[in-house]
């Protein structure tokens, strides 16, 4: 059972969000300080930070805000730009007056904004591969144990969900309807449907693997569910009757109520 462990994802989505609030503390403290050197009103690029993000403000400021740099003049301290002959505070002359000014540098604190933004993205993006080897690798899962054959297709169905999940999979392959949850709210659901031919001759076979609570399967039909199983807590293969059924379409629904790392496979024999 290929199963991405609910406690790893936790950890980096944790260790993301911890970079991501330093990072956005060191934005906004190297922001307030270069613009001082810059001319530029700090308090307007911290907020821009703290509203609109440490990205969009650290961009906007690169294109628009970082001009010129500003030094203190000699005499008073006032912030002086190299361009200026005469200091505007006191009149005293710019000793730096006409030559070039240096490039300015982002300094150990801008360092340190680049690096834990780096390692912020590189959180999130370690993340993503996670859950796409994690949803490729459910799918890869042998369609149904040796020797059953599915009679009739099962294809996975939409459903509108209330609720939340870490990881949230499912799909169909050689008419045998799989689906896997990490962790999910109480009451999330998956669903898959079928065509009953004949109720009588039918046969449902589920094979689930989870871990915790209670895991129930609706059978579904015109909209009112007929019959709900509970189908965790299983070690092999359950079959059910669809003698109560009637012929046509068939929704099932697997609901969760408390299990974690769920992988089941639904075919009809």
């Amino acid at each position: 059972m290929a199963v991405m462990p609910v406690i790893l994802i936790c950890g980096v989505l944790a260790l993301a969000g911890l970079l991501a609030v330093v990072f956005t503390v060191l934005s906004c403290v190297w922001l307030y300080r270069d613009s001082r050197l810059h001319g530029q009103p700090p308090a307007l690029w911290v907020l821009l930070a703290v509203f609109a993000g440490p990205l969009i403000a650290l961009l906007l400021y690169f294109i628009f805000g970082r001009k010129q740099l500003l030094e203190p003049c000699e005499s008073c301290g006032a912030p002086l730009a190299r361009a200026d002959r005469f200091c505007p505070a006191c009149g005293a002359a710019n000793g730096q007056y006409g030559q070039p000014a240096p490039k300015g540098r982002l300094g150990k604190l801008g360092g340190a904004v680049i690096a834990c933004g780096l390692a912020s993205v590189l959180c999130m993006v370690l993340l993503l591969g996670g859950v796409f080897v994690y949803s490729w690798s459910s799918a890869g899962r042998s369609p149904v144990p040796a020797g059953a054959q599915a009679a009739l297709p099962i294809e996975s169905s939409m459903d509108v969900n209330s609720g939340w999940a870490i990881i949230s999979t499912q799909g169909h392959r050689d008419g045998v309807w799989s689906f896997s949850m990490s962790k999910t709210s109480d009451g999330y659901h998956q669903s898959g449907r079928f065509v009953l031919d004949d109720s009588n001759s039918r046969i449902l076979a589920v094979d689930v693997r989870c871990e915790g609570e209670t895991l129930e399967l609706d059978f579904i039909q015109n909209g009112e569910t007929v019959r709900t199983e509970t189908i965790s807590g299983a070690d092999s293969v359950q079959y059910f009757s669809l003698a109560d059924l009637s012929p046509g379409e068939v929704k099932l629904r697997v609901v969760n109520h408390g299990a974690t790392d769920i992988t089941g496979l639904v075919w009809v024999m």
